[in-house]
């Protein structure tokens, strides 16, 4: 019997988890797509996530207490533009994969996201209501509620994370970043845009001490600050020791965008503090000065 499966192991926040399983001695695999990255650390196979045959016989096979279910199409834009595809694999998938948690008696973590809020009445506690402004929003709320009928079901409500993925992909927003102010390079960043932020590392070491329990409904994992992305500029600008003028304000009603943006989507983490006795991660300043600590080939230059 397999503690851990996690899904979406060669994505950000799969890969980092992935690391996090191994490093703690927790006996884990990992799906990954066929066409995917694959994570530095821990053991995994390629499966289709849209194609059961691909996993249903590993999954029966490995038997998991617990299935991370964090595979998904996230990038907004990409669900916009292939709706159909995105409920297959976002909405679909999770349902199948319910499916066969509830044939192996596993618990099931399903990874959802802050952008199930229209951003209107920040912050967002587990018991607000969710309005989605953006289509992905629209088919994780639908994947939240296969799961929240699931006996032993948790959704976990993420923020936007940043942090150095532990798998080899296309850079994150976070990663493009460090790269361009490293390079003197000048960014515009969204004044009017908040967020609740949270480190990689911290979001892989909450969601696996939340899927180790027996809690289950909905909980937020969210920063302890609020942040503009601009405001996130500043505090890399800082870390990095670069000028302040590499970075100048911007507002989203200045660029095109096919769907509305949520002005304010932070999370009210509560529930977790409550129940661990701690937040779910660090200041964005505290992490930085860990991340950048990371050795020279985890880091862009």
């Amino acid at each position: 019997m397999t503690e851990f499966l996690i899904t979406g192991a060669g994505g950000a926040l799969g890969s980092v988890m992935m690391r996090e399983l191994t490093e703690t001695g927790r006996d884990s695999a990992g799906m990954i797509s066929p066409h995917g990255a694959q994570p530095y650390a821990g053991a995994v196979w390629p499966a289709d996530i849209t194609d059961p045959r691909t996993y249903r016989d590993r999954i029966v096979a490995l038997t998991p207490k617990v299935i991370v279910h964090c595979a998904a199409i996230a990038q907004p834009a990409e669900v916009f533009r292939n709706p159909d595809r995105a409920r297959t694999v976002n909405v679909e998938a999770t349902a199948v994969l319910l499916a066969y948690a509830e044939k192996v008696g596993a618990r099931f973590v399903f990874a959802s996201t802050d952008l199930v809020f229209d951003g209107e009445e920040a912050p967002y506690a587990e018991d607000s209501t969710p309005e989605p402004l953006s289509m992905y929003g629209r088919t994780k709320l639908e994947a939240e509620s296969y799961v929240l009928t699931y006996k032993r079901g948790l959704v976990v409500r993420f923020p936007l994370m940043y942090g150095l993925p532990e798998v080899t992909r296309k850079p994150t927003f976070f990663e493009n970043m460090l790269t361009a102010l490293r390079a003197q390079q000048r960014l515009r960043l969204f004044t009017d845009e908040t967020r609740s932020p949270l480190w990689l590392d911290d979001a892989a070491r909450a969601c696996v001490r939340a899927a180790s329990s027996e809690l289950t409904g909905v909980m937020h994992l969210g920063g302890p600050e609020r942040l503009s992305r601009f405001e996130m500029g500043e505090r890399i600008v800082s870390a990095l020791g670069v000028s302040p003028g590499l970075i100048e304000p911007a507002s989203r009603s200045e660029i095109g965008h096919d769907e509305p943006r949520a002005r304010d989507v932070s999370l009210d983490s509560s529930r977790y503090v409550a129940q661990f006795g701690e937040a779910p991660g660090r200041t964005m300043a505290e992490s930085l000065a860990l991340i950048l600590t990371k050795p020279p080939n985890r880091l862009l230059s």
